[in-house]
């Protein structure tokens, strides 16, 4: 379940917040950690709004070095959690 935080954010029941902060930039945050994620706001054929994100936007949290890279499950989850706040707010999410 989702709670709007204002016009352009939502925070699950699950623990995560998703927000845009900019035009192009909006940041999944779980706790004390943020991964700012790079979006390109599209349409889909039947003309629905929709995002399009990297498919490799959750292998890291920002700040982590280069080398650390998280857990194919817990990039899935992410993912997963990501797609769920924005289709709420009534956005699909394409990966490229």
């Amino acid at each position: 379940m989702f709670t709007w935080l204002n016009k352009q954010g939502v925070q699950s029941d699950k623990g995560f917040v998703v927000q845009c902060v900019a035009r192009f930039r909006i940041e999944y945050r779980e706790r004390d950690k943020v991964i700012g994620v790079y979006v390109e706001h599209t349409q889909l054929p039947d003309g629905q709004p929709s995002v399009s994100i990297k498919s490799a936007s959750f292998e890291r949290w920002d700040g982590d070095p280069s080398y650390i890279v998280l857990p194919q499950e817990k990039q899935d989850e992410m993912l997963a959690n990501f797609t769920d706040a924005m289709e709420f707010q009534g956005l699909a999410v394409q990966l490229y």
